[in-house]
């Protein structure tokens, strides 16, 4: 499948170069509901790309309270503690919208990202996006209503 005729916008940045490091290892998925892609303090196995759907990416506090901090769709991909340089993440990541999108195992993105220059800034861009929109998520959560909080899933 060429590159061009991928919705998730991550894929789309790459340069013809950066995507061929990837595309062989790319598997295409189903993303069911509550599917579980990053478990909290667990190995990260996969990056995900989603095509359709959206992820949620949600902290817990000791005793179990739980905040969405974050989430992820068709402009983005999870993994990102591996592109940082981590095996693991302090938060959970799971399926909110059903949908479906891409896998990639950790074993290929962790190189491709060592190996290229401007794949790893393009996958630093969308982290450093991630943690722009984490921010504001915080942000709004606290201090917002019911109504424009739900208004960013729109």
């Amino acid at each position: 499948m060429p590159e061009s005729l991928f919705r998730n916008r991550v894929l789309k940045s790459l340069s013809p170069e950066d995507f061929a490091l990837l595309r062989p290892s790319l598997h295409r998925v189903e993303l069911d509901i509550k599917a579980q892609l990053e478990i909290a303090h667990q190995p990260i196995r996969n990056g995900y790309f989603p095509e359709r759907g959206i992820a949620s990416v949600v902290a817990t506090m000791t005793g179990g309270r739980q905040c969405e901090v974050g989430i992820i769709g068709y402009d983005g991909m999870t993994g990102i503690a591996v592109i940082l340089g981590q095996d693991s993440s302090s938060n959970e990541t799971y399926i909110q919208v059903a949908g479906n999108g891409w896998r990639l195992p950790v074993e290929i993105l962790r190189p491709a990202v060592a190996e290229s220059p401007s794949l790893r800034t393009s996958v630093l861009d969308y982290a450093h996006a991630f943690l722009v929109q984490s921010s504001r998520t915080a942000l709004v959560n606290g201090h917002s209503k019911i109504e424009e909080r739900l208004a960013r899933w729109c």
